[in-house]
C-alpha cells in the first residue's frame, strides 16, 4: 500500500509538471507540443485515477483501524488533487484555445490588409495618372473622348461617374475577409477535434497498456498460487504416507517387543524364580 501511495504522489507531481509545460506551449504557440502534451496529460489522468482507485480498495481492506483511517484520508486528498488538476487543465485548454484563435485571426487579418493596401495604393496611383492623362487629352483641341468608344465604359472610371477611386472601400474586400475568417474558424474547429481524437486514442492506448500489465501480474500471481498449491498438495500427500508408515512401524515394534518379553519369561522365568526362592530361604 505504501508503494501505491508513493506512485500516486509521483503521478500527481508529473501531472502538475505537464500542465505547466502545456501552459508554456500554448503561450509560445507551439501546436505540435500542445497536441502531444494533451494526449500525455489525458493518459496520465486516467492512470492517476486508476491508481487512486486501487489505493482506495486496499485502504478499505486494511485491518488496522488507524492505518485504514490514514489511508482513507490520503485517498480523499488524492481525489481533491485530481479534481483541482482537472479544473486547471480545462482552464489552460480554454485559455490556450483563445490565445491560438486570437493569434491566428491577427495573422490572417494582417496579411490581406497589407496586400490590399498595396493593391489599393497602386490602383489609386494608376487612376491618378490616368486622370491626368485624360485631362491633358481633353485640353488638346484634337482630343477625342475615349470613354465611350465602341459603347464600352472606361475601366479607369468609377461606377458612380465621379472619376474617383475609393481606396477605403475596395470591391469584394469584406466578402473575401468574411469567407477567409469562416474557413479559418472551421479549420480551427477541425484541428481541435483532431487533437481531441488523438488525445482520446492515446488515453485508450494507455488504458490498454495498463490493463495488459495488470493481466500479466494477475497471471503471474495465479501461476504462483497454483505452484504453491501443487507443492503443498504433494507435501501433504508425502506426510500422510509417512504417517501411515510410522503407524505400521509402531505396531510392528510393539508386537516384536511383547514377543521378546514372552520369550524371556518362557525361557528365563523358571530359573529366576528358583534363585529368588533360594535367596528367601537363606
Amino acid at each position: 500500500m505504501n508503494a501505491l501511495y508513493t506512485h500516486a504522489l509521483r503521478q500527481s507531481t508529473s501531472l502538475q509538471a505537464d500542465l505547466t509545460a502545456l501552459e508554456q506551449a500554448y503561450t509560445s504557440a507551439n501546436s505540435f507540443n500542445t497536441a502531444s502534451l494533451n494526449g500525455q496529460i489525458n493518459a496520465s489522468f486516467a492512470a492517476f485515477d486508476r491508481t487512486v482507485d486501487d489505493y482506495d480498495t486496499m485502504a478499505r481492506r486494511e485491518i488496522v483501524e488507524a492505518k485504514r483511517e490514514k489511508a482513507v484520508t490520503r485517498v480523499a486528498k488524492f481525489r481533491a488533487d485530481y479534481t483541482a488538476l482537472r479544473k486547471q487543465y480545462d482552464t489552460i485548454k480554454t485559455n490556450g484555445a483563445a490565445l491560438k484563435a486570437s493569434a491566428d485571426r491577427d495573422s490572417l487579418l494582417s496579411a490581406p490588409i497589407s496586400s490590399s493596401a498595396s493593391g489599393v495604393s497602386s490602383c489609386f496611383t494608376h487612376g491618378a495618372s490616368s486622370r491626368s492623362a485624360r485631362n491633358s487629352v481633353h485640353e488638346s483641341p484634337f482630343s477625342i473622348n475615349m470613354s465611350g468608344v465602341n459603347g464600352s465604359p472606361n475601366p479607369n472610371n468609377s461606377s458612380d461617374g465621379s472619376g474617383r477611386w475609393q481606396p477605403n472601400n475596395p470591391p469584394g474586400y469584406d466578402m473575401r475577409i468574411n469567407r477567409a475568417l469562416d474557413e479559418h474558424d472551421r479549420f480551427g474547429g477541425i484541428n481541435s477535434s483532431l487533437d481531441g481524437f488523438l488525445a482520446q486514442g492515446q488515453a485508450v492506448m494507455g488504458n490498454l497498456a495498463n490493463q495488459r500489465d495488470m493481466l500479466k501480474g494477475t497471471q503471474r500471481r495465479l501461476l504462483s498460487a497454483a505452484n504453491t498449491l501443487g507443492l503443498s498438495r504433494e507435501t501433504i500427500t508425502f506426510i500422510e504416507r509417512r504417517t501411515k508408515a510410522d503407524y505400521y512401524i509402531l505396531l510392528g515394534g510393539g508386537a516384536f517387543t511383547f514377543f521378546c518379553f514372552y520369550l524371556i519369561l518362557k525361557y528365563f522365568g523358571g530359573g529366576a524364580t528358583k534363585v529368588v526362592q533360594k535367596a528367601v530361604t537363606e
